[in-house]
Parts: C-alpha cells; sequence; structure tokens
C-alpha cells in the first residue's frame, strides 16, 4: 500500500504543484492514516508482548523517510510555484487595471461609435484572456471593472443597442448560474459544494449587467439561494458540532467502565484479566467507531482514555509477571515429585511404595496449580507414574485372592484335623504332633483378610489349650507356648509390627533386671566388706543367680522373635 502511494506521489511531482495541491494533500492524510494504523499495531503488540507505553519506541521506514522526502520536494516545487503564480497575478493586476482605464477612456469616444464599440470589444476580450489575480485583489479589480463597464453601457448612447443584447445575455447566464447554484444543495460532500459555491459566485461577478427591470428579482433569487444554500450547510456543520457533543459523552461513559475495570484489578486471577482484556479490548474498538469530539476536548479525552487503558495492561503485565515466579516454583515442585513417582512406579514393594505414593499425591494435592496451563500435562505425566504402580498392585492382589481362596479351604481343614486331636500319654509322640501340625500349619500361604483372625484365633487357642493338657516342664510349656504366641503374631494382620513389639517388650523387661542386678551386685559388695554371718549375702547371690536365668530366657526369646521376623512376610494385599 505504501509502495503504490509513493508512486502517486511520485507522479504528482510531474504536474504543476499548483493544480495538484488537493491531490497531495488528500494523498499525505492517506499516506498519515496508514502509518497511524501501523503504528497503533506495533504498540499495542508491543504492549500485549509486556511491554511498557512510555519505552515503546517505532522508528521510521525506509518508506516513510522516503515519502517525507517526496513532501519537501512538493513543498520546495509549490514554493516555487506560489512565488510565480504571485509575480504572474501582479503582472495580471497591472493588465486589467490598464483595462479598466482603458475602458473609462471609452467614453470620451462617444463620436466614434464604431470604435468604441469595438474597443471595448477588444478590452472585454483582452479581460478574459488575461489571468487571474490575488484572491484579496480580485473583488476590488472585478467591481472596477464592473462598474466602467456598466458606466459605458449606461451613459454611452451609442451602446444603446449593444447593451440590450448583452443585458438579455447576461440575465439569461445568470439565470442559468442561479439553476446551478440550486444544484448545490444535493451536493453530499459539503467541501466539494463550499467549491462549487465559491466557484459560481465568481462567475456571477464576471458576468456583465442585466435589464433594469430584470435586476432586482434576479438579484433577490440569487441571494435567496444562497442564503438556502448557507443555510443547509451552517445546518450540516451544526449537527457535526451535536454529533461532536455526542461522542464526546459516548467516550466519556466508555472511559467510566474502563476506570471501574481499573479499579478492580487489585483482586483478580488469571480467568479475570483475560476476560477484563477482551473488554478493554472491546472498548478500544468502541473508542474509534465513535468518532471525534469537540476539539478542545478531543486530545485531552483521547489522552485519559489511552492513560487507563495503559494502565490496566501494565498492572495485568506485573500480575503474570508475579504469576509467572510463582508457576515456575510450583512446576519445580511438581516435577520433584514426578521424578519420585516414576522412579518408584515398578516397585514391588507394595505397602511402602504404595504409601510413599500416597504421602507423594498429598503434597500434590498441597500446591495448587493456580491457573497453570502446563499443570495438566505435569499431571497426565504424575498420574501416569502413579497409576503404573497401583494398576500392577491390584493386578498382584487380585492373584493372590485367587490362592488366599485355596489357602482357605486347606486351613479350614487343617483345624478340623486339629480340634479332633486328643494328646496321648506320650509326651514325646504329642510334643511332635503337635510340632507337626504346626509346622503344617504355618507352611499354608495367606487366607483372605477377612478369615484370617477367625482361623488364627480357633487354631492357637486349640494349641494353647492342648499344650495345657500335657504333663510337661513348665520350662519347656512357656516355651512351647511363646512360640505358638510368636506364630499366631506372625500370622496376624500387622505381624512384624507386632512381633517388633513383643522383642521391644523383652528388651525393656531384659534392661530392667540388668537394672536389678547391679543393684544387687552393689549390695553384694558392701557385705563382702563386713564381718560376720553371710546369710543374707547367700540371699542376694541367689536372687541374682535367679534373675539372670530370667534374663536368659528373654534373650532365648528374643532369639526366636528374631528367627520369626526373618520369615514372616506381611501381607500386602490393598
Amino acid at each position: 500500500m505504501k509502495t503504490e502511494l509513493l508512486t502517486r506521489m511520485e507522479e504528482l511531482l510531474l504536474k504543476d504543484a499548483g493544480e495538484v495541491a488537493s491531490d497531495v494533500r488528500a494523498l499525505q492524510k492517506e499516506y498519515q492514516r496508514l502509518w497511524t494504523s501501523e503504528f497503533e499495531k506495533a504498540r499495542q503488540s508491543f504492549l500485549d508482548g509486556g511491554g511498557a507505553s512510555k519505552e515503546f519506541e517505532f522508528a521510521k521506514q525506509s518508506e516513510d523517510l522516503q515519502f517525507e522526502g517526496l513532501i519537501d520536494r512538493y513543498n520546495q516545487l509549490k514554493k516555487g510555484s506560489d512565488a510565480k503564480i504571485a509575480v504572474e497575478q501582479s503582472k495580471n493586476l497591472l493588465t486589467r487595471q490598464e483595462i479598466v482605464a482603458k475602458i473609462k477612456d471609452l467614453s470620451q469616444l462617444s463620436d466614434n461609435v464604431g470604435a468604441a464599440v469595438k474597443m471595448l470589444g477588444e478590452l472585454q476580450k483582452q479581460w478574459k484572456e488575461t489571468g487571474s489575480v490575488s484572491s484579496h485583489k480580485y473583488k476590488d479589480i472585478q467591481a472596477e471593472y464592473s462598474r466602467a463597464v456598466e458606466d459605458i453601457y449606461y451613459n454611452l448612447k451609442i451602446f444603446r443597442d449593444l447593451q440590450e443584447h448583452d443585458l438579455k445575455k447576461n440575465h439569461e447566464l445568470k439565470t442559468e448560474l442561479i439553476a446551478k447554484l440550486k444544484t448545490v444543495q444535493s451536493v453530499e460532500n459539503i467541501k466539494e459544494a463550499e467549491r462549487l459555491i465559491k466557484y459560481y459566485r465568481n462567475e456571477w461577478d464576471e458576468i456583465g449587467p442585466v435589464p433594469n427591470g430584470k435586476w432586482e428579482p434576479l438579484k433577490l433569487d440569487y441571494k435567496n439561494i444562497l442564503d438556502e444554500t448557507y443555510a443547509k450547510i451552517k445546518t450540516h456543520y451544526n449537527s457535526l458540532e451535536e454529533q461532536k457533543g455526542s461522542n464526546l459523552k459516548q467516550k466519556q461513559d466508555v472511559i467510566e467502565k474502563v476506570k471501574e475495570i481499573v479499579a478492580g484489578v487489585g483482586e483478580y486471577r488469571s480467568s479475570n484479566w483475560n476476560e477484563s482484556s477482551e473488554k478493554i479490548i472491546s472498548f478500544q474498538s468502541q473508542w474509534k467507531s465513535i468518532g471525534r469530539t469537540t476539539e478542545k476536548d478531543n486530545e485531552k479525552i483521547w489522552a485519559e482514555f489511552r492513560a487507563l487503558c495503559d494502565t490496566f495492561f501494565e498492572k495485568k503485565k506485573e500480575f503474570f509477571s508475579s504469576l509467572h515466579e510463582k508457576f515456575s516454583a510450583n512446576r519445580k515442585i511438581k516435577l520433584e515429585l514426578i521424578a519420585k513417582a516414576e522412579a518408584m512406579q515398578e516397585s514391588t514393594d507394595w505397602q511402602k511404595t504404595g504409601l510413599e505414593l500416597i504421602r507423594l499425591q498429598e503434597t500434590w494435592k498441597k500446591n495448587p496449580a493456580g491457573g497453570d496451563k502446563e499443570e495438566p500435562k505435569l499431571f497426565a505425566r504424575f498420574r501416569k507414574a502413579c497409576n503404573t504402580f497401583f494398576d500392577a498392585k491390584k493386578k498382584h492382589y487380585e492373584d493372590m485372592d485367587a490362592s488366599f481362596e485355596q489357602n482357605l479351604l486347606l486351613k479350614e481343614e487343617i483345624l478340623t484335623r486339629f480340634n479332633e486331636l486328643k494328646p496321648g500319654g506320650d509326651l514325646n509322640v504329642s510334643r511332635e504332633q503337635l510340632k507337626s501340625i504346626s509346622a503344617e500349619w504355618n507352611g499354608v500361604g495367606h487366607v483372605p483378610m477377612k478369615d484370617k483372625k477367625r482361623l488364627n484365633d480357633a487354631f492357637y487357642n486349640k494349641l494353647d489349650e492342648l499344650y495345657e493338657q500335657m504333663n510337661m516342664d513348665k520350662q519347656e510349656k512357656g516355651m512351647m507356648q511363646f512360640k505358638a504366641k510368636l506364630e499366631r503374631l506372625g500370622g496376624s494382620e500387622n505381624g512384624m509390627e507386632m512381633l517388633r513389639k513383643e522383642s521391644d517388650h523383652l528388651k525393656k523387661m531384659s534392661d530392667e533386671i540388668a537394672a536389678r542386678i547391679r543393684t544387687y551386685d552393689n549390695n553384694l559388695g558392701f557385705f563382702k566388706t563386713s564381718k560376720g554371718s553371710n546369710t543374707f549375702m547367700k540371699e542376694i547371690e541367689d536372687k541374682i543367680n535367679a534373675e539372670k536365668s530370667k534374663i536368659d530366657e528373654l534373650n532365648a526369646k528374643r532369639k526366636l522373635i528374631t528367627s520369626e521376623l526373618s520369615k514372616t512376610t506381611e501381607p500386602n494385599k490393598a
């Protein structure tokens, strides 16, 4: 588009500067509108990209500099043309003044009508052929010419016949001119209408006089049509002023709406900013469509509107800059959680890994996205890693459930046989029977969780009952029952935890006994240094030996727990 305007400008420079003045002005305005449009687009793009209004710069392009150069060339040509026209108009004024003087002198040729008529015709022809004069001189010289000609027509009798013909002709011309003036009222372009009126008025002034009897009506018609036309032009300009006032009111309304938006930005979220941005852009489009206001208000109200828009978009930039920092920190946390989840997704440590992934999920929830557009993609990765593990865990326990049902049938059968068992007289045989059936019970795998406690309680209660019925050493019976207890604990829902608690309890008892032994040793040391009977010292030594036996028993039990822990596996059924 700019290239086309440059080409048209170069073509105009080849013509007379005075003749193409209006074309150059129109072309200049068209180029300015195009440049302004580019400026506004570049500026808006800069603001949308996060730039500050005061930092925006718009360098002139080579085409802009070329066009300015062409305008400068035209101005020089126009200046030269104007100077030349001024010289020419001065010469034309002198020529017309000479013609007027010569016409005035014709009144002295009343004795030579033919010569006067011929001379008048030649002077009138010369007048028409003489070029234009300056506008501020035209009215005076034209008035002098008209008066001089009228004086000839009215004062010289020799021109009466010629006068009658010319007056009639002038009447026709001025009547036609009035008709042309009437058509100006239908011209929509006001500037064109004003140009035509000026042209027709000049033409009216250059037409000679009309018959006296017809001059007043003709002059009245001329005046009326001019008044009507100027009234319509004035009405047009008045309506423009009214429209500008209406435009001012509309733009003030737009400013108030923008002020409301800017005033509320302090509590905005991301969605609010996007919605309000669309509103601001809509108001900017509405502003452009309204049109200009009164000259005294136009620049002021535009500056206010632009400042409000700049304030909004600067605050928007600040908000999203801060939000970006928050998003970056949050994404870093999420990426670390994803890395941990992906590292564990192939794990088969169902209990520990499941709890750890649940902890990661809770951490994820504590760091909300806050509108981050990357959140869906990050969450998809995190969820995929979690689902990979939990789907595998679910399948694992589904496979285990099938075997658990078979184990349930086996343990039900063992429990039935166990309930029918009665210990015999031979202690060793009975002991081996209980060991055998306990080993068989423990050799069967896990059963469904809902049946586990019922079966274990029934089995180990029966086992304790049988141990009580057997006639065996108290310490041996205690160890056998303790072993049965360990088997029961190991087979419980939280077997490993229960066994560890039992070991901790035994350790605490052992530490308490060791403390008592240290107290006895201290007392024993006191009695060793004293004289007299050793009866009390013997009593203390017996207590120390008894406590040491208890510690040995407790240590033996803890070894059994350690052995049970090494072979006990917690069921990780979800």
